[in-house]
């Protein structure tokens, strides 16, 4: 055989072995990633994180357009789903009301009397929404939701209680301005009991599911161990 030819021959051998063991290390790299790195489905937390163990709330007041008052004694006997936002939320709230309801519909698929939860949308501007305005507005979205305010220290007592701060920020012109708030949902058990917190992105059907594990699996004490 002639150099040029065996050289030929070697460059080829070179050639086939480096491919060779690019692709094994890139197998054996892929292999680590993946173990390193585990699918995204074993990643994702839970929808609703629940306390290993529940704070009772203390005694709050707001204004409910429909029954005149919204207070601790409102949230007992069913499990409340509550939401702080405000009317002229141009995105995070309505969204979020547009999921719950979808949450609820979920929630009675699975077997759960609609009697046995509730929707409190909570507005965090009393400045520019009124009780009545707010009933009609989270009603677009179900007719069994529920709207509230308060005064800013009403507000206050029960936002500092749950751990969902709200700020009024500047105006930009006469009465226009943006609110920020918390974009969770904060569960409260029957006896008043702030049980857990529901953070976005909010997937209706994954956040049923585990409420209804959660209600099944917790069977709710009666209103007299509360006394």
């Amino acid at each position: 055989m002639s150099n040029i030819k065996r050289e030929k021959l070697m460059a080829a051998v070179l050639i086939a072995a480096a491919v060779v063991g690019v692709a094994l290390a890139g197998s054996g790299y892929w292999t680590l990633w993946q173990s390193r790195n585990p699918p995204a489905d074993q990643l994702m937390p839970a929808s609703i994180i629940t306390f290993p163990e529940r704070k009772p709330l203390a005694e709050f007041i707001l204004v409910d357009d429909e029954k005149g008052v919204f207070d601790l004694k409102s949230l007992e006997s069913r499990w409340s789903f509550i939401f702080f936002g405000f009317m002229y939320c141009p995105d995070i709230c309505p969204t979020t009301l547009y999921d719950l309801s979808h949450v609820k519909r979920d929630i009675i698929a699975q077997g759960i009397s609609e009697s046995d939860i509730q929707f409190v949308f909570i507005s965090v501007d009393p400045a520019r929404d009124k009780a009545a305005q707010i009933q009609r507005y989270v009603q677009y979205f179900d007719p069994a939701f529920l709207g509230a305010t308060g005064s800013m220290g009403q507000l206050t007592n029960l936002t500092r209680q749950l751990g969902a701060p709200f700020r009024a920020e500047p105006e930009t012109a006469e009465n226009v301005y943006e609110v920020t708030h918390s974009s969770a949902v904060y569960l409260v058990d029957p006896l008043g009991q702030y049980a857990g917190i529901i953070s976005p992105p909010f997937v209706a059907s994954e956040v049923a599911a585990e409420f209804s594990e959660l209600y099944r699996t917790n069977e709710t004490p009666k209103l007299a161990q509360r006394r």
